[in-house]
């Protein structure tokens, strides 16, 4: 019977999102009448664009075993330096006044992306130091960047062709829906069915086992940065669309909220295990959750206060897979590659 339960208990918590997430919805379609609307579902889906890109980057690391939490400061430094490069100087606009064109513009944010997951992962692999310090760091030089840029003034006047990635639609659905389902649908292929991706489990599984199969742990976590950095890029164009405004303060603190999408989706903090489908889950949940809570008008404290609470849910899921998933009598891994 205990053989059968320890078999039975991974199922169900791989599968508590789906769970969750239905739940969710009949609960708040019965105490907030306009949750099941179509206009309701559809804004959840485009609020859920930005982080669900997010969490998509920070898959990728969770996966090798590592974090990046510099990740949302770093949409807020891609996001004001793209609206800078793109308006004019002096007010209203509070750009620099080179009005570069916008496919320009986005090459350069994504290079940003890629300029920061790269060193982000150096200073990870080479220099050896630790993940959790580096991209903590990290989040708060590049936070204070964005300010110096703007000197803490909002970007205004971005070209409507830029913004058309974040309010632009494809007849009823926001072209924003589709990029990130499509996104979702490409990194579950890369991750689950490509050489690349099964090197990034064995990684985040057995940094040790990996090596001994020649697989370069090193290179597939900077590798895994690299993406991250891009991704944080793309989703700072998606909010600056969204908004039609650059501001220092886009992301902020959406860190833990990531965190807590891909978890309880099922990316563990331990490495190695995971969907990214099941982290599409989360990101549906957590979205939910944010818009069933304001349309019962509750006070952005108590949203606050379930946001903590799902993060504690995140980690005990989280703790109980790795438990259930150990060999019996084995030593289970703390997050940080401890034992625990």
């Amino acid at each position: 019977m205990r053989a059968r339960t320890r078999a039975l208990v991974p199922i169900l918590l791989d599968n508590l999102i789906w769970v969750l997430l239905f739940l969710t919805v009949v609960a708040f379609s019965l105490l907030a009448g306009r949750f099941l609307t179509v206009e309701n579902l559809l804004n959840i889906l485009v609020h859920s664009a930005v982080l669900g890109i997010m969490v998509i980057g920070q898959s990728f690391t969770l996966v090798t075993g590592n974090f990046d939490l510099s990740a949302e400061s770093n949409i807020g430094l891609i996001a004001v330096i793209g609206a800078f490069l793109l308006t004019a100087s002096g007010e209203p606009s509070n750009g620099s006044g080179l009005m570069l064109n916008p496919v320009l513009t986005i090459l350069v944010m994504l290079g940003l992306g890629f300029l920061i997951g790269e060193i982000n992962g150096l200073l990870i692999t080479r220099m050896k130091m630790n993940n959790f310090v580096v991209t903590l760091s990290m989040m708060i030089i590049v936070r204070g960047l964005a300010f110096l840029v703007t000197q803490g003034k909002t970007v205004t006047n971005l070209p409507a062709s830029f913004k058309l990635l974040g309010n632009g639609s494809l007849g009823p659905v926001p072209i924003s829906v589709i990029v990130v389902l499509v996104a979702f649908l490409l990194a579950s292929v890369l991750t689950r069915h490509t050489r690349f991706g099964r090197n990034l489990y064995a990684v985040g599984g057995n940094r040790d086992a990996a090596l001994a199969s020649g697989i370069d742990p090193d290179r597939r976590i900077r590798q895994a940065y690299l993406i991250s950095g891009a991704l944080a890029a793309f989703a700072a164009w998606i909010e600056l669309g969204r908004l039609g405004v650059g501001a220092t303060r886009i992301g902020e603190g959406m860190i833990f909220e990531v965190q807590a999408a891909a978890v309880i989706g099922g990316i563990s903090l331990f490495g190695g295990r995971g969907t990214m489908i099941g982290a599409l889950g989360g990101v549906l949940l957590l979205s939910s959750i944010n818009s069933g809570l304001n349309l019962m008008r509750v006070s952005g404290f108590a949203i606050d206060m379930v946001r903590g609470v799902v993060i504690l849910a995140a980690m005990l899921i989280d703790a109980q897979k790795a438990r259930y998933k150990a060999p019996a009598g084995g030593i289970v891994r703390s997050p940080s590659g401890g034992k625990a």
